[in-house]
Order: C-alpha cells, then structure tokens, then sequence
C-alpha cells in the first residue's frame, strides 16, 4: 500500500469549493442530472437526450445487486459470470455442473428458465422532494423519519396504480434525502440462461488475482429475457456491438447500478467505520471463511460444489474490506477528508442561513458516532448465529413475552414450531467461533458469555448445551409455549437459559440500533441537503444501487516501477498459465487448452479505464460516444477500493472484459457461434 499512501499525498488537497475541484466525490451521475456541459468541456463530447434516453433503456438491474444490459433485438442479455453463478448452481441438472464446466445452447429451445431472478430497467425518473419532504419534519428525528416513509410509500403505491402489473416503482433519496426521486423499473422475471464460460475462465487467477491487474479474467454470463413464453423484444433499446473494440485514450462510459458508496459521510462516521464497523465484520468474513474451507477439506468431493459459489462470494467481500479499511487507515487519505470538511463547513459557517439549518450537523456526527462504536461489538456478538437449537429457543423466548405485540409473540410461535433444528458441524463451528470473539472482545463477564460458557471452553459449551437440550423435541417445544416468561427461564434446558438472557439483550441492542439508524437516516439527510446547498447537481450523490452514468477514458497507470499495459490479450492468458505450470488457480480450463492451436492469440482479454465504479457495477457496459458496448465491467484494481471514501483515477482502474474475449470464446472455444453472431448483428440461432 505504499504506492497508494504517496499517490493519495499527492492527489487531493481542497483549497477551492468550485465543484469542479471536487474530485473527491466522483463521477457516479444520476441520468436525470448527467453533466452535459463537464462532458462537453472534458472530452468535447455532448451526448443529446435522445442518447441518454436509448442508453438509459438498454440497461438493466440484474438480480439483487448487479447489472447487466440488452445486447440484440430479441432480448438477449449481458452480465458477469460471477452475477450469474448462484442462479447457474441452482438451475444445474444433478448430473452435470454447469459452474464448473460451463453452459452453452444452440438453440432457443435449450434455453434454461432460471426461476427467481429479476432483470429490472428503468423506463421512468420523477422528482418528488417536494411531496417527500412536506409535513415530515416533526418533533423527534424517528417521527420524521416515520413521515418520509409513509410519504413515499404513499407515492410507490400511486406508481404501482399509475404504471400497472410488471412494474416496480422505487423512492431512492439521493444526496443522503437532500433529493428523492421516483424511479419506475419495467420487471422481466422470466430470465433463461444462454452460456457461461467454465468457472475457472471467468475465475482465472482465483483470490489472488481478485481485484489485482494485469487481469485475464473472461468473466461473462448471457441470459435472455422472455415475456409472453417468446424472446423480448428489445429491438428498440439495446447495445450494438462495437466492431472495433476500444482504443487506448478512448472517451469511455460505464452505465450501472453502483451499489453503495461513503463519500458525503463525515470524518467521525469514518472513524467509525475504521476503528469499529470493518474490523469487526472482516474478522467475522475470515472465520467463516476459514470454517467453511476447513469443512470442505475434509471430504471435497461431497461438500465444495455446496458451497464453492458462498466461498468466492464471501472471499470477494473479504479482499474488499480489506482494501476499504486500508483506505481509512492511510493517514494521507483521512487528512484529505478532514481537509475538504473543514473546507464545506467553513462555507456554511460563512452563511447565516446555512449556518442555521446545518451548523451543529458535524458535532452530532460525531457525537452519534461514538454510540455507534460503543454498540458494534455487542450488536454483532450477541447473536446465535450457525446455531439452531439456541435460535429456537430464543423464538420461544420471544413467543412468551407478555411485554411484546400479540401479532410478534404469534409470529415467533409459529417460526419455533417450524424451524428444523438438525445441526450442521460447519456451522457449529460458526456459533464456536462467535463464543470465542465475543468472550476476547466483551469480556467473560458479559452476560451471554458467561450464560453460554458456563465455565466450559467455548467448543466444549455448545456441544455439551446441543447434546443435552430438549427442543428437538416438538412437544417439548409445544408444552414450552404453553408456560409462561418465568416458567421458561427457570427451565433446566440450557439453551432455554442461555436464550433468557440473550434474547433481552439482542431485543435491546435492535432496539438502540433503529434509533441511531433514525438518527442516521435525519443527519443524513441534513448533510446531504448541505453538501446540495453548496455544491447543487453538480457534484454526484452516493451510490444508492440505481442506474449511473460515470465518465471516464480507456488508459494504463504506473505499477511497481512499470507501466500496466492498457489490454491483456490470449497471450498472456497462456503465458500465465505456462508460468505457474498450470497449477490451480493459475491453470486453464480445459476447454481452452484444447482450442489452443485455433485461438487468435492476438485477439485481447482484458482492459483498463479511469471510470467510477463500486460494488454493484458488475455486469455494467463500457460504452463509447457512438452507444456501441466496447467492454464489461468486472472488477476494479487494488487501489480503487478506497475510492468507496474518496475518488481519484490517477491509479485507480476498472477492469473490464474485452470484447474480443466474449466472441472468441463463444465462436472458437465453445463452439456457440450463433451466440456470437447475435451479438454482432445477425438473427439469432440461424
């Protein structure tokens, strides 16, 4: 992290408030406020409204956190295999793996129905501040946060009316509730799967080549979106295919549903997340990781298809909250932070106005943060997590609380009677796990430690509190929810005991966090409307997982002392193969070993670009000022990850798919040439 300490030192120091030197908060921009004039003036490019309009309607949501876009007229869709990757393990017959070796049709009637997943597109943008915002405030920061809700469920249930079946209306607030817009997604919920490449194709160079460049990842997935049982029609919004690719210096566009970012937060919630939040979590992320590994080991050929896809997925977290806490913990990055607060602050301290409405803003920040810290251990480890028979008796618990709603008491009555409580060894071990961390960072005096241990080890406590406990028995559990709250903690079930003392202590803490979270949501909301009053539409809002345009050039960056090349092509795909002597995970799939001798080893794998991206992106297009798709979007470098906190493309990159890796690998190694000639142009399956 060295490179990226004196990179940052370098980068950023705010000596102006003209928002134009405000890099810092990036280029994530909302299509309803795309800066036509900054575009204009930095690449002499001015994209009109029927262009935002065709790229807008071309793109899509894809599941529950990614993106994707219609590449043909007949509804054909392009994504990340790691978006799809869940979906392909689910829809895999029980005779094949389709993850593993990949999947491909020839023909419309080899698609494969994926039931469950949802292609959203945006076909309509509302304002609706002024109806959010009128009559919410009120006397207490939770009354007011009450209010914005019922405002805009109110305004979601009028869409819902207004715009009809297959449509999901959506109130987003941007700049932290400074904005809230309405948008409308058209819903295409019969998805079918096309091709996905090998998993070790689109997973080249496994964890340690994740988040790093030079990148030779073919990380593709292609599915089609059906209405009516026939391929949608989409001739009127989707990609063309450019036929010449990107160029080196190339004014470039990523459309996508950026997940989340954390730019407008203030220095003390950053702190916050540094000393508390991600040390936390990522510790949780590398046990479970190394749980589930461990699990695996012991019997691979049984257990790692279960779990291979919930491995890779919590391993991308991990890497991502490593570089995440790396950035809060540069001390160049956080002084650039404190630098353009004060800067903002000593703006709105100039201002009467402002200063009325926002002046106090950063001391409660602060003040709120310091809560928060105080919360997150006991938030995250006072849970029964990997453990049934305690998460059982906790629903008992909650079934008989006279202090609680009939309607919750019923439900967690009904929840206790279903839940199965056949214990898995793995994750056991998670619960073991939680014991330990809790009893390190809380104490043995803590009252669910000292509850669950018992004065036992923390292995030997959870063995000996499963083995001996009733409630697998359901009338054991019928005979419980027929007792009273002090019938229940006098009973001799240890984990009935351990649930009476955890049980307050969780209700507690959830009921602590949805106050701050309130508290949260209204500073938020101030903070955004501040950083709005100064900066207007010209500055970007967070991340909020809806549809962005960011802006950005095809371009290489200084790397250990060289220069990344700018591409990666077939050649140094199986020149890397070759120099790690086709050990796992530097090893090729098989498929492409066998192509070798008629893969154009000139044709390109993967590039880099200065564009804005976070968690969210994947899947999104690259695409040039013609609207024509020169790439796909499927990771960042190491150094883009504290962008989350703070852009700057200096060295920071995205990392995209090449085009000419997708049809070369369809046409030449998969043998899915009408695949590839759909996405060129031509009907499909001829």
């Amino acid at each position: 992290m060295r490179i990226l300490r004196q990179f940052v030192a370098l980068w950023l120091v705010v000596v102006s408030l003209s928002a134009q030197d405000v890099n810092g908060l990036g280029r994530m921009w909302t299509f309803e406020n795309a800066p036509l004039d900054r575009f204009e003036k930095e690449y002499g490019f001015k994209p009109d409204a029927a262009w935002l309009d065709k790229v807008r309607l071309s793109c899509a949501r894809f599941g529950a956190g990614c993106s994707s876009s219609f590449v043909s007229p007949t509804g054909l869709i392009l994504t990340n295999h790691h978006c799809v990757r869940d979906w392909v393990a689910k829809v895999s017959p029980k005779d094949k793996d389709w993850l593993q070796d990949g999947f491909q049709s020839r023909a419309l009637g080899e698609e494969v129905p994926i039931p469950g997943l949802k292609v959203q597109q945006l076909v309509a943008m509302e304002d609706v501040t002024a109806r959010v915002t009128a009559g919410a405030v009120a006397d207490n920061n939770a009354m007011t946060e009450r209010n914005r809700n019922a405002a805009e469920q109110k305004i979601v249930d009028e869409a819902k009316s207004r715009y009809g079946k297959g449509h999901s209306p959506q109130v987003t607030r941007l700049y932290q509730g400074g904005i809230s817009m309405l948008y409308v997604y058209r819903d295409f919920d019969d998805i079918r799967l096309c091709a996905v490449p090998n998993l070790q194709a689109a997973h080249f160079g496994g964890d340690p080549d994740n988040f790093t460049y030079p990148r030779f990842g073919i990380d593709f997935g292609l599915v089609r979106a059906y209405v009516d049982g026939k391929p949608a029609d989409t001739s009127a919004h989707y990609l063309k295919w450019s036929l010449e690719g990107p160029k080196e210096g190339e004014l470039v566009f990523v459309t996508g549903n950026p997940g989340s970012t954390a730019r407008a937060l203030t220095v003390a919630q950053l702190e916050y997340q540094r000393d508390a939040q991600l040390p936390i979590r990522l510790e949780s992320i590398d046990r479970r990781i190394e749980i589930m590994e461990a699990w695996v080991k012991q019997d691979p050929a049984a257990r790692d298809r279960e779990v291979r896809a919930d491995i890779l997925g919590r391993q991308n977290s991990q890497k991502a909250f490593r570089g995440f806490l790396a950035g809060l913990n540069d001390a160049s990055l956080m002084q650039a932070k404190r630098d353009f607060e004060s800067a903002v602050r000593a703006k709105v301290e100039a201002d009467p106005d402002l200063k009325s409405k926002f002046g106090m803003i950063w001391d409660t920040a602060a003040a709120i943060a310091k809560r928060r810290m105080a919360l997150e251990a006991p938030l995250r480890l006072h849970s029964p997590e990997g453990c049934k028979t305690l998460q059982r008796a906790i629903l008992v618990v909650r079934a008989t609380d006279a202090n609680l709603p009939a309607p919750v008491r019923d439900a967690a009555k009904k929840q206790a009677l279903a839940l199965d409580v056949k214990e898995a060894a793995y994750e056991l071990q998670v619960f073991v796990d939680i014991l330990v961390r809790a009893q390190k960072r809380l104490g043995s005096d803590d009252p669910f430690v000292k509850s669950a241990l018992a004065g036992m080890e923390p292995a030997a406590a959870v063995a000996e509190m499963v083995r001996t406990s009733k409630l697998g028995n359901t009338a054991f559990v019928e005979s419980l929810l027929g007792e009273g709250a002090d019938d229940i903690v006098s009973d001799s079930d240890r984990a009935m005991q351990v649930a009476s003392v955890l049980a307050p202590l969780m209700a507690a803490e959830a009921m602590e966090d949805a106050r701050i979270k309130a508290e949260e949501a209204a500073l938020g909301t101030k903070i955004g409307q501040a950083l709005f009053a100064v900066f207007g539409t010209k500055i970007p809002p967070d991340a909020t997982l809806t549809l962005r345009i960011a802006d950005g050039v095809v371009k290489g960056y200084p790397m250990n002392g060289t220069i990344a090349p700018w591409r990666t092509s077939f050649y140094g795909l199986f020149a890397r193969h070759a120099e790690f002597g086709g050990i796992h995970p530097f090893d090729l799939a098989e498929p492409y070993l066998k192509a070798r001798n008629k893969i154009d080893m000139n044709k390109f794998v993967n590039y880099v670009s200065t564009n804005d991206i976070i968690g969210g992106n994947s899947g999104s297009p690259i695409i040039n000022a013609k609207a024509e798709l020169v790439g796909l979007v499927f990771d960042g470098n190491i150094e883009s990850l504290p962008n989350r906190y703070l852009f700057r493309d200096d060295i920071p990159r995205t990392v995209n798919v090449h085009p000419d890796a997708i049809i070369e690998s369809l046409r030449t190694v998969y043998d899915a040439g009408a695949l590839a000639d759909e996405l060129l142009g031509k009907p499909m399956y001829r």
